[in-house]
């Protein structure tokens, strides 16, 4: 018996599968921030570079990469441009609040919205008795470290507002966020201090569809670890082996995997927490 096939109706078949295969295939290669505006603070280097990286690689349609490190900033745009993903760089100290204020506004004009703000950016100083450390280095530290933080929520809360669409913000925090690190009361605080700004935030704007998380990375391999020459300082060397399980420095791109996942959809139910990265460290 002789079976005749329509060649004309195959073929369309045929090409619709193709087109439902490219489909899906387009789909599944989404990532998991796709299309978002993103804000990343201390970009220039480290956790901030990294996370950059990430972004780009699910899917943002848009990254500003903030830090007063130019050189920095554009060397990372450099990453991110190589990704093929938008990006602006914004050469700003985000302890400034004019500062603050005009570069998110230039931001949120230009797209529209501000969908992600990870705030990341933070110094170190040597380590000092409590009763030695210096007022200045003080003002310097929680200016840096817990005022800014301050500050880039308050205008990132305020466009996420204004959108109506909400958003997520993640802070940097670090293990001194719960348990003090040695010779460093004003940088302790000052991490403590940001918890406790990402619980009042969350507490805050939850309900309005805002969700705040901090990350409390334990000794991240990062340039403020290592000195002029590469090598890790004495003090890292000493508390790489007090905290780490074992004897392993934590890798900038492992924080930016859990910034990200924590800035997704996948952590939709996540507001208000401070999330411990640091191998298990915490509990030695």
């Amino acid at each position: 018996m002789l079976t005749v096939i329509n060649s004309a109706s195959y073929i369309f078949q045929w090409k619709n599968k193709v087109r439902s295969s490219e489909y899906l295939i387009r789909k599944e290669a989404m990532g998991i921030l796709e299309g978002k505006i993103t804000v990343v603070t201390g970009a220039a280097s480290g956790i901030g570079r990294s996370t950059a990286e990430a972004f780009a690689k699910e899917g943002v349609a848009h990254i500003a990469l903030v830090d007063v490190d130019e050189q920095g900033i554009l060397l990372t745009s450099e990453i991110v441009k190589n990704l093929k993903t938008g990006f602006s760089t914004h050469c700003v100290d985000v302890s400034e609040e004019d500062l603050v204020a005009s570069t998110l506004s230039e931001i949120v004009s230009e797209h529209g919205r501000l969908d992600v703000a990870f705030n990341n950016a933070g110094i170190n100083h040597p380590s000092s008795k409590f009763h030695e450390l210096e007022t200045e280095n003080w003002s310097e530290m929680i200016k840096t470290n817990l005022t800014s933080v301050f500050i880039c929520m308050k205008y990132e809360i305020m466009h996420m507002l204004e959108s109506g669409s909400g958003g997520v913000i993640v802070n940097t925090s670090s293990g001194a966020g719960i348990v003090p690190a040695p010779g460093q009361a004003h940088y302790t605080a000052a991490k403590h201090g940001v918890v406790g700004l990402t619980k009042s935030a969350a507490s805050e704007y939850g309900k309005l569809g805002i969700r705040c998380n901090a990350i409390l990375p334990g000794l991240v391999d990062t340039p403020m670890i290592r000195d002029a020459s590469g090598e890790l300082t004495d003090r890292a060397k000493r508390t790489l082996e007090r905290i780490s399980p074992t004897g392993e420095l934590i890798k900038p791109e492992q924080i930016a995997q859990t910034v990200t996942w924590l800035s997704s959809e996948g952590s939709a139910k996540i507001n208000g927490q401070s999330v411990v990265i640091d191998g298990g460290g915490i509990m030695r």
